[in-house]
C-alpha cells in the first residue's frame, strides 16, 4: 500500500481501522492515492444511499451533532423528541459506528487543511455523475466551521442540486442564496401550523392531521420518492412528513 507517512494521513487511516474490510480497503485506497474513483471517495467520506431517495446522503450522529435538536429532544411534542435517527436501524451498532466514523472524518477535515482538501476532493469525485444530494439523513450543521466546509462542497459541485434540512437558522445562514442549494428550516413542533422563519421550511404531522403545505408523497408510493423532488425545489414553500 502506498501510504504517505504524515501524521494527518496516519490519523485518517486510523479512523477506518475498525471498519468492514471493504470500506477500509476502499478508504485506504483513496487516502493513499492508489485509487480515486467514486467508490473509494464515498467510502472515505461515508456517503450512503437507500431505496427511497434518488440521491446519496451523509448521516452523522443525531443529537451529538444537533445543537438545537439535542435540546428539543428533551421536550415532548417536538419533532426531535421521538427522533427516527436514533431508533430502528439507526440504533444498531454498525450504523452507530458508521455515523461516528463519518463525523470523525469531518472533524479531522476541520482541524487539518490537508484532510479538508482530501475530503472536498472525495465529495467532488463522489458527485461526478450525480444530480441530487441530501445533507444529513441524520445529524445537522454542528458548527460554523462545518457550515463553511459544506459551502465549499456545494460550490464545487454546481451541477448537483443540494437539499439541507436543518434546525439551525444561524449556522445555515451562510448556505442561503446558492442557486444549487435548498435550505429548509424544520418546524419545532409536530403538527405546527406556521413557522415565523421567512425562508423555505419543513414539518412533521400525525396521520390524523395531514400537515400543511405539500405532504411528502413517499407513504403513498411504497416509501419512495420516485419522480418527486419537492424537497429540493425552491418553488415548494413547505414540505410536511408523516411522523415515523
Amino acid at each position: 500500500m502506498n501510504m504517505i507517512a504524515t501524521s494527518t494521513n496516519q490519523e485518517a487511516y486510523a479512523l477506518f481501522s475498525q471498519a468492514t474490510s471493504g470500506i477500509q480497503s476502499q478508504a485506504y485506497d483513496f487516502i493513499s492515492g492508489a485509487k480515486r474513483g467514486p467508490m473509494q471517495a464515498r467510502a472515505f467520506i461515508g456517503l450512503s444511499k437507500n431505496s427511497k431517495m434518488p440521491a446519496y446522503t451523509i448521516a452523522i450522529p443525531a443529537r451529538e451533532s444537533c445543537p438545537r435538536g439535542a435540546k428539543l429532544a428533551k421536550v415532548a411534542g417536538t419533532v426531535c423528541f421521538d427522533c427516527y435517527a436514533v431508533k430502528g436501524h439507526d440504533a444498531m451498532t454498525p450504523a452507530i459506528k458508521a455515523k461516528e466514523r463519518r463525523w470523525s472524518t469531518i472533524k479531522l477535515a476541520l482541524d487539518s487543511p490537508k484532510v479538508r482538501a482530501l475530503w472536498l476532493e472525495a465529495f467532488v469525485v463522489s458527485m461526478k455523475s450525480e444530480t441530487y444530494f441530501r445533507w444529513h439523513s441524520a445529524g445537522d450543521i454542528f458548527s460554523p466551521e462545518y457550515a463553511q466546509l459544506m459551502l465549499a462542497a456545494i460550490k464545487l459541485t454546481p451541477h448537483v442540486k443540494h437539499w439541507i434540512p436543518t434546525k439551525e437558522p444561524r449556522l445555515s445562514k451562510v448556505l442561503l442564496g446558492l442557486s444549487n442549494c435548498t435550505v429548509r428550516l424544520s418546524d419545532d413542533m409536530v403538527n405546527q401550523t406556521k413557522n415565523k422563519y421567512q425562508g423555505l421550511t419543513s414539518g412533521v404531522h400525525t396521520a390524523d392531521n395531514g400537515g400543511r403545505g405539500q405532504a411528502c408523497v413517499a407513504p403513498n408510493q411504497e416509501g419512495q420518492c420516485l419522480d418527486c423532488r419537492a424537497c429540493w425545489s425552491a418553488d415548494v414553500a413547505h414540505v410536511s412528513y408523516k411522523i415515523h
